[in-house]
């Protein structure tokens, strides 16, 4: 799995529904860390593209419905938690993506 990489997982609680994520932790980490930082997608869109930037269903994306990334809902999955990996983000989704995270993370300027 790569930063970009737009997997399928099964999250405990309110998102505990099989879903598309982002992979969002930094490659640097490799593959011998226990967990997989990620932001869980939806598919009831909300106008805050600010927060949580839009991608669009292609075989690139691996998404079938217009879906955003939920920045506001950052969070550290067990690797088992992680089914596989359905598409990745093209550059312009993942600039978009860093933005969001900036902003929602406090460190946009």
């Amino acid at each position: 799995m790569k930063r970009g990489d737009i997997v399928l997982i099964v999250a405990p609680g309110e998102l505990g529904k099989p879903r598309p994520a982002v992979v969002v932790q930094a490659d640097e980490l490799g593959d011998e860390t226990t967990a997989v930082v990620v932001c869980p997608m939806s598919t009831d869109i909300r106008q805050f593209e600010r927060v949580r930037p839009v991608v669009s269903p292609s075989a690139m994306t691996g998404v079938r419905v217009p879906s955003q990334i939920m920045t506001d809902k950052i969070v550290a999955l067990p690797r088992t938690r992680i089914r596989r990996v359905v598409g990745r983000l093209d550059l312009p989704a993942r600039q978009m993506l860093d933005q969001a995270l900036l902003f929602v993370l406090g460190l946009a300027v």
